[in-house]
């Protein structure tokens, strides 16, 4: 399955496609304010799973949901070169690297999926191999996240620039929003 890559925030409709290009589900959401919710869809209309954002700051947390039941957590790691963040409820363990976006989720020592970055037609994906059909959702949604997270900080800096202040009017430093 491939997820287009995003360079700026969710918003709106994703279309998730298989290796023959044929639309497999629908990610409709937001991310940035608590409580805003991704919702994955199937191209029929049914509901089949979310992550609703359950915190915000430095390690934000989601909630997963499948058929409408909540089925784990997961939170944001400190890591810079390689990342173990652990998916409670669920109790699969994501190992990767922020850095490569490469990662791979395990759950009773097996592999349950992988993800890498790959380029088709001129865009940058998500490439999603899921070793398990019913875990496709959860896998969509996890990545969803993993790309939220690799993501932040480079929406962010592009938006704030630092000016610095002179240390007769004070010490440290001021931000402005570019527009």
């Amino acid at each position: 399955m491939y997820l287009r890559d995003h360079s700026t925030d969710l918003h709106g409709t994703t279309i998730i496609r298989d290796g023959q290009g044929q639309s497999c589900y629908l990610l409709v959401g937001k991310w940035g304010m608590h409580h805003d919710v991704l919702s994955l869809y199937a191209i029929n209309g049914d509901l089949l799973a979310e992550v609703k954002q359950l915190s915000l700051g430095l390690l934000p947390k989601f909630a997963l949901y499948q058929h409408r039941h909540r089925v784990g957590t997961v939170g944001k790691s400190l890591g810079f070169v390689r990342q173990v963040i652990y998916i409670r409820g669920l109790n699969w363990i994501i190992v990767g690297s922020p850095l490569g976006n490469r990662y791979r989720v395990f759950g009773g020592g097996h592999l349950v999926f992988a993800i890498k970055p790959v380029q088709r037609t001129g865009t940058y994906y998500h490439e999603l191999q899921v070793e398990q059909e019913a875990d496709e959702p959860l896998a969509i949604l996890i990545a969803s996240v993993l790309d939220h997270w690799a993501r932040g900080g480079q929406a962010d800096r592009q938006r704030v620039g630092f000016t610095n202040r002179s240390l007769q009017r004070g010490l440290g430093m001021t931000f402005k929003l570019r527009q």
